[in-house]
C-alpha cells in the first residue's frame, strides 16, 4: 500500500515538473532539439575606449569597430544577448585593416556576414545602441544615383551616425540578420544642399572591408591557457608570450666592440725567440 502511493506521489511531481519546463509550443520544440540557440536580434555594440566613443557590430569575426578613437588599448563594452544588455571588460586590438577589433571574455551575438555584395532587392536596416541601453533600427536602401558607385546609402531622413551597423534581414527570419557594414559617415554631392535627400548620401564600409581584414596574415595555431574570472567563469585566452631576454642584465655577455682580440698561444712565457 505504501509502495503504490509512493509511486503516485513521484508520478504527480514529475508531470508537474514536465509541466514547469514546458510552458509553450515554442518552448518544446527548443527544449529538445539539442541545438544552443543564441538570440541576435540585436547584434550591436557601445564601446568605451580611452579616446571616446565607438559604435560597433558583434560579429562572427568579432566585434568590429571603426577605431576612430582609439586602435589599441583598454575598453568597455555594452553589447547584448538577445534583449537584455551586458558589461564586460575588453581590450582593442589593431586588424590591420579598415576595422578595429574589441575582444572580450564572453561569447556575443556573433552575427554572419553577408556573403556577396547587397543588392537592391535585398531589405536593410542600420541599428545601432546610442547608449549601450537602447537600440535604434531604421530602414535604409542602397543609393541607385549614377553620381556615385560604392558602399553607398540613399538618406533615410534621419542622421545616421558613424559606427552604426548595416543588417541585411534574412528571407527566414526578419529578426536575423546578415552583417553588411558599419556606416563612415555622410557625403554631399557638390553644389547640391544637404537638406534635400537626392543630394546627401552615407557611405559604409562594406564587405569587402571583411575581405581584407581576413586577407591579412595572423600568427596560427595559438597556445591557449585557462583564465579564471572572478565571477567564476573560466575562458580559454592566449598565452602571451614572453619577453625577450635583457642581454645587459649578464655582464658575461657583453663585450667591447673596440677591444682587440687576444692572440691565440699568448701566455707568461717569453715566448718564441
Amino acid at each position: 500500500m505504501q509502495t503504490g502511493k509512493l509511486l503516485t506521489m513521484r508520478r504527480l511531481l514529475a508531470l508537474a515538473t514536465f509541466a514547469l519546463l514546458l510552458p509553450s509550443a515554442s518552448c518544446v520544440g527548443w527544449f529538445f532539439s539539442g541545438e544552443d540557440y543564441a538570440n541576435r536580434s540585436r547584434p550591436v555594440a557601445f564601446v568605451e575606449t580611452t579616446g571616446g566613443i565607438e559604435l560597433g557590430a558583434t560579429t562572427e569575426y568579432g566585434i568590429l569597430t571603426l577605431g576612430r578613437t582609439a586602435t589599441e588599448g583598454p575598453c568597455r563594452v555594452r553589447y547584448f544577448t538577445g534583449p537584455s544588455p551586458l558589461v564586460e571588460d575588453g581590450e582593442l586590438r589593431a586588424t590591420g585593416a579598415t576595422f578595429t577589433r574589441a575582444e572580450i571574455d564572453l561569447k556575443h551575438q556573433a552575427v554572419r556576414v553577408l556573403a556577396r555584395p547587397p543588392r537592391p532587392t535585398d531589405e536593410l536596416v542600420a541599428m545601432w545602441t546610442p547608449d549601450g541601453v537602447t537600440v535604434r533600427a531604421l530602414r535604409v536602401e542602397l543609393a541607385d544615383d549614377p553620381r556615385v558607385t560604392g558602399d553607398v546609402l540613399r538618406d533615410p531622413g534621419e542622421p545616421l551616425p558613424p559606427g552604426a551597423t548595416i543588417l541585411r534581414c534574412t528571407e527566414d527570419d526578419l529578426h536575423d540578420y546578415e552583417f553588411v557594414g558599419l556606416v563612415a559617415g555622410r557625403a554631399t554631392f557638390e553644389g547640391g544642399t544637404s537638406a534635400a535627400d537626392d543630394d546627401t548620401v552615407y557611405v559604409y564600409q562594406g564587405v569587402d572591408r571583411v575581405r581584407e581584414m581576413l586577407a591579412i596574415p595572423e600568427r596560427y595555431p595559438i597556445q591557449l591557457e585557462p583564465k579564471y574570472r572572478p565571477d567564476g567563469i573560466v575562458v580559454m585566452k592566449p598565452v602571451p608570450p614572453k619577453p625577450a631576454p635583457d642581454a645587459s642584465a649578464d655582464p658575461s655577455s657583453t663585450t667591447d666592440p673596440n677591444a682587440e682580440p687576444e692572440a691565440a698561444g699568448t701566455g707568461s712565457g717569453n715566448g718564441n725567440r
